[in-house]
């Protein structure tokens, strides 16, 4: 089949592969159900309201209990009831479909099966008990303005205009790390307190991934794990050139800005400096260093800037210079 259909026949379909191949989906792992819910689709069942919504504030931004798009959904039976499995965006489908042509969709959908029907995507069943998940939760960091729009539903912590949002670990392999936020309903469940839930998370985190500092762009280009282990006993970086700029992130590098926050790096960033420092958060996977007095604030804030407006807005984290105060011990965003 070629991509030259319309979008309401790719829509027609999409619908007819999917019921042709609804019984065989399920691999032996539970019976799945197959749904197609149209642009518009308004509920009647508590169920699907809640699913509606969900998707319009997901794909959409949007708060609204209309339906914003096309889509595909296949729900597994589980323990009981039914559960959303996976759902394919049609327009998103659609785009691909006419770039590359009808394998590709297929090729999408069987490769987010293969992921659903993984044992691991089981740990969404066990999310109730928190003993059976508390070892799966971690923190990653997010720019608060992206974030406002679904924040009132999930757990995190806001500090000035970044927000520290707590996760739960589905599954992490070559391809990367796959991940869900924790709706705030889930702390009442779990008969838990908010800041001892993100206290352990960041923990977690920790453990997940280590803080490292990269004295170059060059050390930043797969680096060995002990490289740049400035946290560590016997760590060879013992000082800090007021003048050095380094990276600071985590093993992972990605959502490396998160080392920051980490208990005692702010403190040990001063040590070796020796004295007070800036900090630029040059995107969501690290942040920038600055001794006080090696370089004006606004100058900082002007590469900020330029970094933002040139790399995607998901990228972000914050568009402010901080500051650590190494004799107050505070750490604040300068109003410049």
């Amino acid at each position: 089949m070629g991509n030259d259909l319309g979008y309401r026949e790719f829509c027609s379909q999409f619908d007819a592969f999917f019921r042709r191949n609804e019984k065989n989906f399920g691999n032996g792992k539970g019976e799945i159900h197959y749904r197609f819910y149209p642009k518009g689709f308004t509920a009647v069942r508590d169920e699907d309201a809640r699913f509606i919504r969900d998707i319009n504030a997901r794909y959409y931004h949007r708060e609204s209990d209309r339906l914003q798009g096309d889509f595909a959904v296949l729900e597994k039976d589980g323990t009981g009831k039914a559960r959303t499995y996976c759902r394919f965006s049609a327009e998103k489908m659609y785009e691909d479909y006419q770039k590359f042509g009808w394998d590709i969709v297929k090729e999408a959908v069987y490769e987010n099966l293969e992921y659903c029907n993984s044992d691991e995507i089981g740990i969404l069943d066990q999310i109730d008990d928190y003993e059976k998940v508390k070892h799966r939760l971690f923190i990653r960091p997010l720019c608060y303005n992206n974030f406002a729009w679904e924040a009132g539903r999930y757990v995190y912590r806001r500090f000035e205009d970044m927000a520290l949002v707590l996760y739960v670990l589905i599954r992490e392999d070559e391809k990367g790390i796959d991940s869900a936020k924790i709706p705030k309903e889930m702390l009442e469940k779990w008969n838990m307190n908010r800041d001892t839930v993100m206290d352990e998370a960041m923990v977690n985190t920790y453990s997940m991934a280590q803080p490292r500092m990269y004295m170059s762009p060059f050390e930043c280009i797969r680096p060995p794990f002990e490289r740049g282990a400035f946290m560590s006993l016997n760590s060879p970086i013992r000082t800090l050139d007021r003048m050095a700029m380094p990276t600071v992130t985590t093993t992972k590098m990605t959502n490396g800005a998160i080392a920051m926050f980490y208990t005692g790096v702010k403190e040990k960033i001063a040590e070796l400096y020796g004295d007070s420092y800036y900090v630029v958060f040059t995107s969501i996977h690290e942040a920038k260093t600055h001794c006080r007095g090696s370089l004006a604030p606004r100058d900082m804030l002007k590469s900020l800037k330029e970094i933002n407006r040139v790399f995607p807005k998901e990228e972000m984290l914050s568009d402010r210079v901080y500051y650590y105060d190494r004799e107050k011990g505070t750490f604040e965003a300068l109003m410049l």
